[in-house]
């Protein structure tokens, strides 16, 4: 478990980036189970994954928390990252990390619930290299999340999730090619199709 220390009247949890420009730099995170951070292990090994696809690009964190898998991307050569968080103490400690890294201006945090953002975004998503998806695990809304951005798909698509949860092999223009498992989390890829999946032209 993540080391935790006491900054003044709340306590918070560590968590450290596994690699690149800040490899062992430490994130803050809110203790308790409203915010839960992506394990290191599970960091890595998904960056390693990806490998040299992260290098200046684009990427969207979505449900962000405080933000330790966006960190990351940037610590390993990310150009920028949008956080989008809905608790207000998560987006506190993304400004935070973001201006003891010195990163400030690669970082956009945005406060809003994820569905609500993607309904008005999706030139954004589109442009984006690289998008992570870590809803709650029992969150009804992930159907409706991916299908969104399946709707106007970034280049790439992780997305986190129980193993007990079956992720499709196609959803709207995103298709599903990988999936990796450690435990009870299951990462699945999926990447922008290179042609239109309902039969039109």
């Amino acid at each position: 478990m993540p080391a935790r220390l006491k900054t003044g009247p709340q306590h918070l949890a560590q968590t450290r980036i596994t690699a690149g420009e800040w490899r062992g730099r430490v994130v803050s995170t809110p203790s308790g189970r409203e915010v839960r951070p992506t394990r290191a292990m599970v960091r890595q090994s998904v960056y390693d994954i990806l490998g040299n696809r992260v290098v200046g690009a684009r990427m969207l964190d979505l449900y962000a928390g405080a933000g330790t898998v966006g960190f990351e991307a940037l610590s390993r050569g990310a150009a920028s990252v949008t956080f989008v968080e809905r608790h207000r103490e998560a987006l506190a400690l993304i400004a935070k990390t973001a201006e003891r890294f010195g990163c400030r201006d690669r970082c956009s945090i945005v406060g809003a619930d994820v569905r609500r953002w993607l309904r008005g975004a999706s030139e954004q998503t589109e442009a984006a290299d690289l998008c992570y998806v870590d809803a709650p695990y029992q969150d009804p809304e992930l159907e409706s999340v991916l299908e969104l951005l399946g709707a106007a798909p970034p280049r790439l698509v992780v997305c986190e999730h129980h193993r007990a949860r079956e992720i499709p092999e196609q959803i709207g223009s995103l298709t599903r090619f990988r999936e990796a498992r450690y435990g009870l989390t299951t990462i699945s890829f999926l990447q922008r199709s290179a042609a239109p999946t309902d039969g039109t032209a």
